[in-house]
C-alpha cells in the first residue's frame, strides 16, 4: 500500500473538519406571522419605481444669423454668384434639420446659374452630444487637419460634406463645390471666425 504523506492527510483532516463545522451553519428559518390577514383584506400590488426618463441632450440656442456666419464678403470671395435663400427649410434626418432640433441654425446659399447649394448648419451642443456626433463622423468620414479642433471630410454622390467640432460647436457645411477638404476652408473659417 503506498504511504501518503503526513502533510497531505494534515490537510485533508482540516478542510474535511472545516466543512463539517460549516455545514451546521445556516440562516434561522424565519419565524411565522401571528397576525393572519383580515376577512375583508385583499392583497395589493407593492408599488414598483416608475421609469425615469432618459435626459434629453441639452443644446445652447445658436444666436448668430446666416448672413454673420458668412459675411456676404466671404461668399462674395468664394464664389460671387452665390446667394442667401431666406426661409430655409432643412430636409428631416438631415444634419441641418437636427442643428435646427438642436436650437442651431441651418442656411442655405444658392448659385444663382447652376442652382447648386451651399447647405450649412451650426449647433452647440453638450459633451456627449458632441461626442456621439464626432463618433458618427469618424465611423462616416475621414479625419482631417483642415480646421476646428477636430474635423471630417467626405464625398458622396457628388456632395462634399465638412464636420467640424471647434469647442462646443458642431459645423455641418455641404455642397457639390467641396470635391476636398480644402475647398470648404474659407467658408468654414468665416463661420468660426463668426461664433462668439
Amino acid at each position: 500500500m503506498p504511504r501518503r504523506s503526513p502533510a497531505l492527510v494534515l490537510s485533508a483532516s482540516v478542510v474535511l473538519g472545516i466543512a463539517v463545522l460549516l455545514s451546521g451553519c445556516r440562516a434561522p428559518e424565519p419565524a411565522p406571522s401571528s397576525s393572519a390577514p383580515a376577512p375583508g383584506d385583499t392583497p395589493s400590488a407593492s408599488p414598483e419605481a416608475s421609469p425615469s426618463a432618459t435626459p434629453t441632450p441639452s443644446a445652447t440656442p445658436v444666436d448668430v444669423a446666416c448672413d454673420a456666419l458668412i459675411p456676404a464678403q466671404a461668399m462674395y470671395d468664394f464664389n460671387p454668384n452665390f446667394s442667401l435663400i431666406d426661409g430655409w427649410s432643412p430636409d428631416a434626418g438631415s444634419a441641418a434639420a437636427d442643428a435646427v432640433a438642436a436650437e442651431g441654425v441651418a442656411c442655405r446659399w444658392q448659385n444663382n446659374t447652376s442652382s447648386d447649394v451651399i447647405d450649412l448648419s451650426v449647433a452647440q451642443l453638450d459633451s456627449a452630444s458632441l461626442e456621439a456626433k464626432a463618433n458618427e463622423a469618424y465611423a462616416s468620414s475621414t479625419m482631417v487637419p483642415t480646421y476646428g479642433d477636430e474635423a471630417y471630410f467626405a464625398v458622396a454622390g457628388g456632395v462634399g460634406e465638412a464636420i467640424v467640432f471647434a469647442g462646443a460647436y458642431w459645423v455641418v457645411i455641404r455642397s457639390p463645390y467641396f470635391q476636398e477638404p480644402g475647398d470648404a476652408s474659407p467658408l468654414v473659417e468665416a463661420v468660426l471666425a463668426a461664433l462668439p
